[in-house]
């Protein structure tokens, strides 16, 4: 396991996630061009999470996408979402994963299967997989395989950010 910035430790999947998606913005290049490179203390890029280098997750309503992140840097490409309606909005903020559901089933909506659930508030809004396609209760609705990837990588405790 990784050691995480606040002394925790990463769970096994999400330092596996940080490896398999840490040469994802360059590509791949061998062990020895890396250890070559300099390391270069330039500005943050311009397409750069919109959120503080604390979160573990960044969700950008305005532009309906989430990153996986790692000190302030994306550790995966940009997954679309979609938000809360009008009348139930996501709620922006900083917020603590609290827990999680593989095969989470929403009482409020019907029995309407929320897979991949990873809850961040006392309301009951969650990452989870569902249809992209229309406004949520207030939850961030992802494709399938981000759903899965999410719910991997973040654990009780985890910060996320969300900004509009």
């Amino acid at each position: 396991m990784t050691a995480h910035r606040t002394g925790r430790h990463r769970s096994p999947a999400r330092a596996a996630r940080v490896v398999r998606t840490a040469l994802w913005p360059v590509g791949v290049a061998s062990a020895a061009t890396l250890a070559a490179a300099p390391l270069a203390a330039a500005a943050p890029a311009a397409d750069a999470p919109p959120c503080d280098s604390t979160a573990d997750v960044c969700v950008d309503l305005s532009e309906q996408q989430a990153w996986l992140t790692d000190d302030g840097r994306a550790t995966s490409a940009p997954m679309d979402i979609h938000s809360g309606s009008r009348e139930d909005p996501t709620p922006t903020g900083t917020f603590t994963v609290q827990r999680k559901e593989r095969h989470h089933v929403s009482k409020e909506s019907g029995n309407a299967p929320m897979p991949y659930s990873v809850f961040f508030d006392d309301e009951g809004r969650a990452f989870h997989s569902g249809d992209t396609t229309r406004a949520s209760h207030g939850c961030v609705r992802l494709e399938r395989d981000d759903a899965r990837d999410v719910f991997a990588a973040l654990e009780p405790g985890d910060e996320v950010q969300i900004v509009r």
